[in-house]
């Protein structure tokens, strides 16, 4: 029996706020506009670069059009790639969990909204160690979570069945996700969102820290 484990990026594998932050505020700067808070841009986030940009134009009073939306997202997507990520890292003790699972036989997977070279960036600098199987991130033809295409691509792609796969995440759009797909979700407490904000989204599993999933995943 084939089994698999789909991992969110970032708010659940890294801890990547800081440069996220970072880089709206340099395309908010670049444009003229007043910077935000990494309280206000952690509300944000989650939904791919796209919505992260327009989201931050609208929370500083700016209704973009889609010109303007257009020059933000690539703006902003340049420097992030260009950023090196310098304040980026995988949260404490999730690289031994996901070790742990990829032992126990699962196939690992990261299905992320950011954009797919983004996403592979930054899993090279700092899950070069791991075994990932497959990456996948927004690219043409990929739609962005909750959208369940893509988990049902990675499943069709490892010959598992949803029932068979767990799927990890800190945020709504992982936990309608994983409802979407009829997989096992399990919402994390030490990303983006409260307890309350995923429960509402109709989270029912939550791991409290990241070797809770060892005992959660069997």
């Amino acid at each position: 029996m084939n089994k698999a484990v789909i991992f969110d990026l970032d708010g659940t594998v890294i801890d990547s706020l800081k440069d996220i932050a970072e880089n709206v505020n340099l395309m908010l700067s670049h444009y003229g506009y007043k910077t935000l808070s990494e309280e206000e841009v952690k509300r944000i986030i989650g939904n791919g670069a796209r919505r992260v940009v327009k989201d931050a134009l609208l929370s500083v009073g700016v209704k973009p059009t889609e010109k303007e939306l257009e020059e933000g997202v690539r703006y902003y997507n340049e420097k992030y790639n260009s950023c090196a990520s310098l304040y980026t890292k995988p949260f404490d003790g999730i690289s031994e969990v996901i070790t742990e699972l990829s032992g126990r036989g699962y196939k690992i997977a990261i299905l992320s909204n950011k954009p797919q070279t983004t996403a592979d960036l930054v899993c090279s600098i700092y899950l070069k160690d791991i075994k990932i199987d497959k990456i996948i991130g927004e690219r043409d033809g990929v739609k962005c979570k909750p959208d369940k295409t893509a988990t049902l691509s990675i499943l069709k792609e490892f010959d598992v069945l949803p029932e068979n796969c767990y799927f990890v995440g800190d945020g709504e759009t992982d936990v309608l996700t994983s409802l979407n797909a009829e997989t096992n979700g399990i919402a994390v407490l030490w990303g983006n969102r409260t307890k309350e904000q995923l429960v509402k989204a109709g989270a029912k599993v939550f791991a409290e820290k990241p070797s809770d999933l060892l005992k959660l995943i069997p």
